[in-house]
């Protein structure tokens, strides 16, 4: 099930089907190095597809698949969270791509796709991202879609930037 169509890219619902891709991201401790929770085994994989299906019949949202909509490449993934940070729960944007599909612009094009559907589907007034400082590719996305930075904090452990969006 499609849920966001940009440009150039499909960004659909994850399925068992996609578990050989998200190996790309997931697995890939390149991608992985600011992730709260680390790689990924081939099992977690499979729990995280399951917690992606749970969380699409709970809250509407979660982890989404990204496609190049003219090739059908697998390019990543992308989704909204909602965690409590600090005293309050926020809905956070995050997104993961394979390396291969680095520096093309494609993270500032789904985060694009993703903020219309929070705003236009969800409904939602703003959504924050959390970002480690020193992750400076994600750091220059947020710039480029609109984010303002708010604050740090720690999540999961870890020293994060929040930054948010009005929508």
């Amino acid at each position: 099930m499609t849920i966001v169509e940009t440009e150039r890219l499909s960004i659909r619902q994850i399925t068992k089907e996609d578990a050989i891709n998200l190996l790309k991201v997931l697995a890939d401790p390149i991608v992985m190095q600011y992730s709260t929770v680390g790689v990924h085994t081939e099992e977690q994989i499979y729990d995280y597809i399951a917690n992606c299906k749970n969380q699409y019949d709970l809250n509407g949202y979660g982890h989404w698949a990204i496609y190049n909509s003219i090739t059908n490449e697998f390019v990543g993934v992308c989704g909204l969270n909602k965690h409590k940070v600090d005293t309050d729960d926020v809905i956070h944007i995050n997104y993961r791509l394979a390396t291969d599909q680095q520096g093309k612009g494609y993270a500032v094009e789904s985060t694009f796709g993703l903020l219309d559907f929070a705003k236009k589907s969800l409904k939602l007034k703003v959504v924050h991202a959390l970002i480690e400082s020193a992750n400076i590719s994600s750091v220059k996305v947020v710039n480029r879609t609109g984010f303002q930075f708010i604050k740090s904090s720690v999540f999961r452990g870890f020293k994060v930037d929040i930054y948010q969006v009005a929508l």
